[in-house]
């Protein structure tokens, strides 16, 4: 859960499904003051709602204004576009804060199919690519 300017994002665990590729988490997004939902789905072993999942969640959830964004999501709900527009700076700052979190959390393990792209890509499987 995160307050950024007087509304609080919720994000749920919902479910796991299992994929020959890893694990694939399923997260329920609500906003207080706002009736849209959104789901977001992630391919990582944990299903924990740490500062990654959080980042991720504002970041393509809440920040994204691409042409269509208004149909889908949280964004469908003119008084979240609306809440978003005045409260960008606020909702940046804590996407950086989440992001400086995310230096701290564990590496998600390394699946075959990473493995066998890091390695194309002449890098060590245990090198993390973060920060995006």
């Amino acid at each position: 859960m995160v307050i950024i300017g007087g509304r609080t994002i919720t994000v749920s665990h919902i479910e796991t499904e299992a994929t020959e590729y890893g694990d694939i988490q399923r997260y329920r997004i609500d906003v207080t003051g706002s009736d849209a939902v959104t789901h977001l789905s992630s391919l990582r072993s944990s299903p924990n709602v740490d500062a990654g999942v959080m980042a991720s969640v504002i970041d393509t959830e809440l920040l994204l204004g691409y042409e269509g964004s208004a149909e889908s999501g949280l964004l469908r709900d003119s008084g979240i576009r609306a809440w978003r527009d005045q409260n960008r700076p606020l909702l940046e700052q804590a996407l950086d804060r989440l992001r400086d979190e995310m230096k701290d959390l564990p590496p998600e393990p390394v699946g075959d199919v990473e493995r066998f792209l890091l390695r194309a890509f002449d890098m060590d499987g245990g090198d993390e690519v973060r920060g995006a």
